[in-house]
Protein backbone atom coordinates (compact mmCIF):
# COMPACT_ATOMS: atom_id res chain seq x y z
CA UNK A 1 0.00 0.00 0.00
CA UNK A 2 3.06 2.40 0.20
CA UNK A 3 2.72 3.10 -3.68
CA UNK A 4 -0.62 3.76 -3.63
CA UNK A 5 -0.21 5.99 -0.64
CA UNK A 6 2.57 7.59 -2.90
CA UNK A 7 0.29 8.13 -5.92
CA UNK A 8 -2.77 9.59 -4.00
CA UNK A 9 -0.36 11.51 -2.46
CA UNK A 10 0.96 13.09 -6.14
CA UNK A 11 -2.42 13.58 -7.31
CA UNK A 12 -4.04 15.12 -4.43
CA UNK A 13 -4.29 18.69 -5.37
CA UNK A 14 -5.29 17.48 -8.94
CA UNK A 15 -8.23 14.93 -7.76
CA UNK A 16 -11.03 17.26 -7.42
CA UNK A 17 -10.90 18.02 -11.29
CA UNK A 18 -12.57 14.91 -11.62
CA UNK A 19 -11.80 13.68 -15.08
CA UNK A 20 -15.66 13.72 -16.93
CA UNK A 21 -17.06 13.87 -13.57
CA UNK A 22 -17.21 10.48 -12.79
CA UNK A 23 -16.84 10.37 -9.14
CA UNK A 24 -19.26 13.61 -8.70
CA UNK A 25 -22.30 11.68 -10.39
CA UNK A 26 -21.50 8.90 -7.77
CA UNK A 27 -20.91 11.10 -5.13
CA UNK A 28 -24.45 12.82 -5.68
CA UNK A 29 -26.26 9.61 -5.73
CA UNK A 30 -24.80 8.33 -2.45
CA UNK A 31 -25.91 11.57 -1.02
CA UNK A 32 -29.36 11.56 -2.24
CA UNK A 33 -29.77 7.96 -0.74
CA UNK A 34 -28.63 8.70 2.00
CA UNK A 35 -30.79 12.40 2.56
CA UNK A 36 -33.71 10.24 1.51
CA UNK A 37 -33.45 7.99 4.56
CA UNK A 38 -31.75 10.36 7.55
CA UNK A 39 -32.69 14.13 6.50
CA UNK A 40 -35.76 13.90 9.04
CA UNK A 41 -33.84 12.94 12.04
CA UNK A 42 -33.49 15.51 14.48
CA UNK A 43 -30.18 13.76 16.60
CA UNK A 44 -26.80 14.36 15.35
CA UNK A 45 -25.51 10.63 13.06
CA UNK A 46 -22.10 9.83 14.03
CA UNK A 47 -20.52 8.69 11.18
CA UNK A 48 -17.06 7.39 9.77
CA UNK A 49 -15.72 7.65 6.23
CA UNK A 50 -13.60 4.64 5.32
CA UNK A 51 -11.51 6.54 2.54
CA UNK A 52 -12.43 10.29 3.27
CA UNK A 53 -10.54 11.57 0.28
CA UNK A 54 -10.51 15.26 -0.18
CA UNK A 55 -13.71 15.38 2.02
CA UNK A 56 -16.46 16.37 -0.70
CA UNK A 57 -18.65 13.33 0.58
CA UNK A 58 -18.47 14.30 3.80
CA UNK A 59 -18.10 17.97 3.34
CA UNK A 60 -21.33 17.64 1.41
CA UNK A 61 -23.66 15.49 3.75
CA UNK A 62 -22.92 18.22 6.23
CA UNK A 63 -25.36 20.42 4.70
CA UNK A 64 -27.52 17.59 4.09
CA UNK A 65 -27.79 14.91 7.14
CA UNK A 66 -27.65 16.25 11.04
CA UNK A 67 -24.21 14.81 11.47
CA UNK A 68 -22.76 14.86 14.86
CA UNK A 69 -18.86 13.16 15.85
CA UNK A 70 -17.17 12.32 12.38
CA UNK A 71 -14.10 10.00 11.97
CA UNK A 72 -12.39 10.20 8.32
CA UNK A 73 -9.53 7.70 7.02
CA UNK A 74 -7.30 8.11 5.00
CA UNK A 75 -3.43 6.28 3.96
CA UNK A 76 -2.61 9.51 2.00
CA UNK A 77 -1.62 12.68 4.06
CA UNK A 78 -1.92 14.66 0.68
CA UNK A 79 -5.54 13.49 0.37
CA UNK A 80 -6.03 14.34 4.39
CA UNK A 81 -5.00 18.01 3.52
CA UNK A 82 -7.07 18.57 1.02
CA UNK A 83 -10.04 17.18 3.38
CA UNK A 84 -9.19 19.57 6.30
CA UNK A 85 -9.57 22.58 4.14
CA UNK A 86 -13.54 21.79 3.65
CA UNK A 87 -14.59 20.21 6.53
CA UNK A 88 -16.21 22.04 9.88
CA UNK A 89 -17.32 21.03 12.92
CA UNK A 90 -16.79 17.66 15.19
CA UNK A 91 -14.50 15.66 12.06
CA UNK A 92 -11.39 13.51 13.22
CA UNK A 93 -8.74 13.37 10.51
CA UNK A 94 -7.11 9.86 11.09
CA UNK A 95 -3.93 8.91 8.98
CA UNK A 96 -4.22 5.35 8.69
CA UNK A 97 -5.55 2.35 6.38
CA UNK A 98 -9.19 1.88 6.71
CA UNK A 99 -8.88 -2.30 7.66
CA UNK A 100 -7.34 -0.50 11.02
CA UNK A 101 -10.37 1.79 11.71
CA UNK A 102 -11.68 -1.13 14.54
CA UNK A 103 -8.62 0.06 16.59
CA UNK A 104 -10.05 2.85 16.67
CA UNK A 105 -14.06 3.38 16.82
CA UNK A 106 -15.88 1.52 19.35
CA UNK A 107 -18.56 -1.51 18.69
CA UNK A 108 -21.98 -0.27 17.56
CA UNK A 109 -20.94 3.50 18.07
CA UNK A 110 -22.15 4.55 14.81
CA UNK A 111 -24.89 5.64 12.72
CA UNK A 112 -23.67 5.78 9.28
CA UNK A 113 -20.78 4.82 7.41
CA UNK A 114 -19.05 5.87 4.21
CA UNK A 115 -17.45 3.05 1.80
CA UNK A 116 -17.22 4.57 -1.33
CA UNK A 117 -13.98 3.51 -4.15
CA UNK A 118 -12.66 1.40 -1.55
CA UNK A 119 -12.60 -2.16 -2.75
CA UNK A 120 -9.82 -2.14 -4.95
CA UNK A 121 -7.61 -1.66 -2.11
CA UNK A 122 -9.28 -3.37 0.89
CA UNK A 123 -10.30 -7.07 1.50
CA UNK A 124 -13.97 -6.37 1.16
CA UNK A 125 -15.14 -9.61 3.61
CA UNK A 126 -13.02 -7.76 6.21
CA UNK A 127 -14.41 -4.41 5.61
CA UNK A 128 -17.97 -5.38 5.70
CA UNK A 129 -17.51 -7.52 8.78
CA UNK A 130 -15.91 -4.47 10.40
CA UNK A 131 -18.76 -1.96 9.02
CA UNK A 132 -21.05 -3.98 10.25
CA UNK A 133 -19.67 -4.32 13.84
CA UNK A 134 -19.17 -0.45 14.50
CA UNK A 135 -22.76 0.42 13.39
CA UNK A 136 -25.79 0.27 15.68
CA UNK A 137 -28.41 -1.54 14.78
CA UNK A 138 -30.55 0.06 12.23
CA UNK A 139 -27.30 1.64 11.10
CA UNK A 140 -26.61 2.97 7.94
CA UNK A 141 -23.97 1.79 4.96
CA UNK A 142 -23.39 3.76 2.14
CA UNK A 143 -21.10 1.96 -0.46
CA UNK A 144 -19.75 2.96 -3.71
CA UNK A 145 -17.56 0.51 -5.77
CA UNK A 146 -16.77 -0.04 -9.65
CA UNK A 147 -17.06 -2.96 -11.48
CA UNK A 148 -15.33 -5.24 -12.99
CA UNK A 149 -17.22 -4.33 -16.46
CA UNK A 150 -16.43 -0.54 -15.77
CA UNK A 151 -14.63 0.65 -18.76
CA UNK A 152 -13.72 -2.78 -19.59
CA UNK A 153 -13.29 -1.93 -23.39
CA UNK A 154 -10.25 0.03 -22.53
CA UNK A 155 -8.20 -2.83 -20.86
CA UNK A 156 -9.94 -4.99 -22.76
CA UNK A 157 -10.23 -3.72 -26.54
CA UNK A 158 -7.94 -0.59 -27.05
CA UNK A 159 -4.55 -1.26 -24.70
CA UNK A 160 -4.85 -5.42 -24.01
CA UNK A 161 -0.98 -4.90 -23.82
CA UNK A 162 -0.65 -2.77 -21.34
CA UNK A 163 -3.48 -4.07 -19.69
CA UNK A 164 -1.67 -7.54 -19.08
CA UNK A 165 2.01 -5.46 -18.37
CA UNK A 166 0.21 -3.72 -15.29
CA UNK A 167 -2.06 -6.58 -14.65
CA UNK A 168 -5.20 -5.05 -14.68
CA UNK A 169 -7.51 -8.26 -14.84
CA UNK A 170 -4.97 -10.22 -12.51
CA UNK A 171 -5.86 -7.18 -10.05
CA UNK A 172 -9.37 -7.11 -10.75
CA UNK A 173 -9.64 -10.66 -9.47
CA UNK A 174 -7.31 -10.50 -6.75
CA UNK A 175 -8.71 -7.29 -5.28
CA UNK A 176 -12.55 -7.13 -4.11
CA UNK A 177 -13.80 -5.50 -6.87
CA UNK A 178 -17.46 -7.05 -7.25
CA UNK A 179 -18.28 -8.62 -10.98
CA UNK A 180 -20.78 -6.57 -11.04
CA UNK A 181 -23.94 -4.59 -9.35
CA UNK A 182 -25.60 -7.81 -8.81
CA UNK A 183 -22.49 -9.62 -7.28
CA UNK A 184 -21.95 -6.32 -5.04
CA UNK A 185 -25.58 -6.55 -3.47
CA UNK A 186 -25.17 -10.18 -2.89
CA UNK A 187 -22.00 -9.05 -0.77
CA UNK A 188 -23.18 -7.06 1.26
CA UNK A 189 -26.46 -9.33 1.67
CA UNK A 190 -23.64 -12.24 2.62
CA UNK A 191 -22.42 -9.91 5.39
CA UNK A 192 -25.33 -9.33 7.28
CA UNK A 193 -26.80 -5.95 5.55
CA UNK A 194 -30.68 -5.53 4.18
CA UNK A 195 -30.62 -3.62 0.73
CA UNK A 196 -32.24 -0.37 1.32
CA UNK A 197 -31.52 1.61 -2.11
CA UNK A 198 -29.55 0.21 -4.99
CA UNK A 199 -28.50 2.66 -8.41
CA UNK A 200 -26.20 1.11 -11.27
CA UNK A 201 -25.19 4.22 -12.79
CA UNK A 202 -23.49 3.49 -16.42
CA UNK A 203 -22.10 7.03 -17.53
CA UNK A 204 -20.50 6.92 -21.61
CA UNK A 205 -17.43 8.92 -21.90
CA UNK A 206 -15.22 9.53 -24.21
CA UNK A 207 -11.15 9.47 -24.50
CA UNK A 208 -10.26 12.57 -27.12
CA UNK A 209 -6.93 11.65 -26.43
CA UNK A 210 -3.83 9.33 -24.48
CA UNK A 211 -4.37 12.55 -22.28
CA UNK A 212 -7.49 11.76 -21.42
CA UNK A 213 -6.41 8.23 -20.35
CA UNK A 214 -3.52 9.83 -18.43
CA UNK A 215 -6.25 11.68 -16.16
CA UNK A 216 -8.62 9.25 -16.01
CA UNK A 217 -5.79 6.25 -15.05
CA UNK A 218 -3.28 8.67 -12.96
CA UNK A 219 -5.00 12.02 -11.62
CA UNK A 220 -8.04 9.95 -10.43
CA UNK A 221 -6.05 7.36 -8.34
CA UNK A 222 -7.41 5.07 -10.23
CA UNK A 223 -4.15 2.81 -11.53
CA UNK A 224 -2.93 2.88 -8.26
CA UNK A 225 -3.61 -0.69 -7.29
CA UNK A 226 -2.13 -1.84 -10.25
CA UNK A 227 0.87 -0.06 -10.39
CA UNK A 228 1.81 -1.48 -7.12
CA UNK A 229 2.03 -4.98 -8.78
CA UNK A 230 4.52 -7.61 -8.48
CA UNK A 231 6.75 -6.12 -11.75
CA UNK A 232 6.95 -2.81 -9.60
CA UNK A 233 5.89 -1.05 -12.26
CA UNK A 234 5.09 1.95 -9.56
CA UNK A 235 8.93 2.04 -8.75
CA UNK A 236 9.61 3.47 -12.40
CA UNK A 237 8.74 6.89 -13.62
CA UNK A 238 5.11 6.07 -14.07
CA UNK A 239 3.89 8.99 -16.67
CA UNK A 240 6.78 8.06 -19.01
CA UNK A 241 5.77 4.60 -19.13
CA UNK A 242 2.60 5.58 -20.21
CA UNK A 243 4.00 8.52 -22.53
CA UNK A 244 6.09 5.37 -24.04
CA UNK A 245 2.06 3.04 -24.23
CA UNK A 246 1.17 5.80 -26.44
CA UNK A 247 3.93 5.82 -29.32
CA UNK A 248 3.61 1.74 -29.23
CA UNK A 249 0.41 1.10 -29.31
CA UNK A 250 -1.30 4.36 -31.20
CA UNK A 251 -4.88 3.68 -30.37
CA UNK A 252 -7.57 5.13 -32.66
CA UNK A 253 -9.14 8.34 -30.96
CA UNK A 254 -11.95 9.08 -29.85
CA UNK A 255 -12.38 6.31 -27.66
CA UNK A 256 -16.51 5.26 -26.38
CA UNK A 257 -16.35 3.05 -22.93
CA UNK A 258 -18.87 3.03 -20.64
CA UNK A 259 -18.54 3.57 -17.18
CA UNK A 260 -20.41 1.76 -14.06
CA UNK A 261 -20.38 2.26 -10.68
CA UNK A 262 -22.50 -0.29 -8.02
CA UNK A 263 -24.35 2.55 -5.47
CA UNK A 264 -25.98 0.86 -2.73
CA UNK A 265 -27.60 1.85 0.70
CA UNK A 266 -27.78 -0.78 3.32
CA UNK A 267 -28.67 -1.14 6.93
CA UNK A 268 -27.46 -3.31 9.50
CA UNK A 269 -30.92 -5.13 11.25
CA UNK A 270 -32.36 -3.14 13.91
CA UNK A 271 -34.38 -0.02 15.09
CA UNK A 272 -32.51 3.00 15.07
CA UNK A 273 -32.45 4.10 18.27
CA UNK A 274 -33.03 7.63 19.19
CA UNK A 275 -29.29 10.22 19.09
Amino acid sequence: MVVVSRVYDRVADLYDDDWSGLYAMARMHCINQIASQLASLDGPLDTVDFGIGTGNALSELQQRVPLGDCTGFDISKGMLTQAAKKLNGNVKLIHDDAARADRYLNEESLDLALCHFLLSFVNAHHALDMAHSLLRPGGMLSLATSTQESLSEIHNIHYPRVSRLVGVQRSLRQASTPLNHRQCMELLEIHGFEIVDEHLQRQSVCFESFDDVRCWALDSGWAASFLDGPLGIGKIWVRPAFALAELLFHPFYPINATNEISIVLARKPGPIDPP
